[in-house]
């Protein structure tokens, strides 16, 4: 059934594609990290301890995409995560530069509308998921590498946490 798209759909749609793109962002932000970490474990790229601040400022600039490239390159990321990463790129490129050209029409039927939505959905969720596996794995190298234990991380992490909300 064609129809006009109601005010509580469309303040839906900008608050999922809004919110898929917070989430996409926190990716790129882990991704970011994630590279930087694994240059100073490997030695790659020519990243150390004591340029990691710089690099990481070039490197917090770059596209998921860029990122991607860059951790691919470095021959220390399974080929599973890679291959999450590079579907999750389609999905993005999709969501920021093409869902309202190519299915913006679909909102006037409720079969598109509820593809559409779900389409967001899972970008968000994918974003989500990407996420915690970069958490983890973070997680993992730094622990095992004996860098720090995971309490020790956590507690920092909620006092950055704290500070953040006023309350350090």
């Amino acid at each position: 059934m064609r129809r006009e798209i109601n005010s509580a759909e469309l303040g839906f749609f900008y608050r999922a594609t809004g919110e898929a793109i917070w989430q996409l962002q926190y990716v790129e932000d882990s991704l970011c990290k994630f590279y930087i970490i694994i240059c100073i474990h490997f030695g790659c790229d020519g990243i150390t301890r004591e340029n990691a601040e710089m690099n990481q400022k070039k490197v917090s600039r770059k596209t998921l995409g860029q990122l991607i490239g860059l951790l691919e390159r470095t021959g220390r990321v399974q080929n599973s995560m890679l291959s999450d990463l590079k579907e999750f790129n389609s999905l993005r490129k999709w969501v920021v530069h093409n869902s309202m050209r190519e299915n913006g029409q679909d909102l006037y039927t409720d079969h598109g509308r509820d593809e559409f939505a779900e389409k967001l959905l899972v970008f968000r969720d994918m974003a989500k998921s990407i996420h915690n596996g970069i958490s983890d794995s973070l997680m993992h190298l730094v622990t095992t590498a004996g860098h720090a234990t995971e309490e020790q991380i956590i507690r920092k992490a909620n006092s950055e946490i704290d500070r953040l909300k006023g309350k350090a």
